[in-house]
């Protein structure tokens, strides 16, 4: 079972707004990132730039925030934010300790993204993170754009209270052109293909897709194995499309997909 590990949150917060620009702060920081990049993704000779130069203008605590699941067709949408700590981990060169081959979690194979996902979790000293999950059930209620921000703002605003971030040196990166209205203070932009250019957005990125396959794997599948969400995820496959035709729809589906309605 994932429940271990899962925050599962009955709080809803129904964000509504909508950031199709990026601030001064975050365009500056980007352009500075930039100048440095060889290539598409993250910085390889300082993968920590984009943070550093947001730690530089005040902001110590970095959050990256990516989901998992909101495409697909069954099962829950999963956020994961995460925060490196900086002031504790330094290397002799005042430089975090990070872990290599951290990337958009698409370009990794499952064994890398796993061992990534181990070094989190077993570092908490050095990497903090917060899981927030959005049932089917509340995706076919609230839609899946408003269930995702809502599940944002809910792994974001829990990891800031869980660690008592001061919102003042807190900068919070939501992968995407939207992010959610948290109520807590903290300032919180989006990012197009931020999991391809900053580093703690990666990261997150790479945490929601093992927590979520985890789910879709151990649990999901085990209750409904006729659908192969083992293979799939519960993503729009054509294995998929035929299962949910011979067997019907599943209670983990979300009824408010077009392939699924009427199943």
């Amino acid at each position: 079972s994932s429940s271990s590990f899962i925050f599962l949150s009955t709080t809803s917060t129904h964000p509504q707004r909508r950031h199709y620009h990026q601030p001064k702060v975050l365009m500056q920081a980007r352009r500075n990132n930039n100048k440095n990049r060889r290539g598409g993704g993250v910085n390889s000779d300082d993968p920590f730039s984009f943070e550093s130069d947001l730690q530089s203008r005040g902001f110590e605590y970095i959050i990256g925030s990516d989901e998992s699941g909101r495409g697909c067709l069954a099962g829950p949408v999963i956020t994961a934010s995460v925060c490196i700590l900086t002031k504790q981990n330094n290397d002799d060169n005042n430089n975090p300790i990070l872990i290599p081959n951290v990337r958009d979690s698409k370009k990794l194979t499952k064994e890398e993204r796993i061992d990534i996902y181990t070094q989190v979790i077993n570092q908490p000293d050095l990497f903090v993170y917060q899981i927030a999950e959005r049932s089917n059930e509340e995706i076919d209620e609230m839609n899946i754009l408003r269930s995702t921000m809502d599940c944002f703002a809910d792994s974001i605003e829990t990891l800031v209270q869980k660690m008592n971030f001061p919102a003042n040196e807190t900068y919070s990166i939501v992968d995407g052109k939207k992010s959610p209205k948290l109520t807590n203070g903290v300032s919180c932009r989006p990012f197009v293909k931020g999991d391809s250019i900053v580093y703690t957005v990666a990261l997150a990125s790479i945490i929601a897709k093992v927590t979520r396959d985890k789910i879709m794997c151990d649990d999901i599948h085990s209750r409904y194995p006729q659908y192969g969400f083992d293979s799939h995820y519960g993503y729009s496959t054509k294995e998929h499309i035929e299962a949910i035709h011979k067997y019907g729809a599943s209670p983990v589906h979300r009824m408010s997909c077009k392939p699924v309605k009427g199943r």
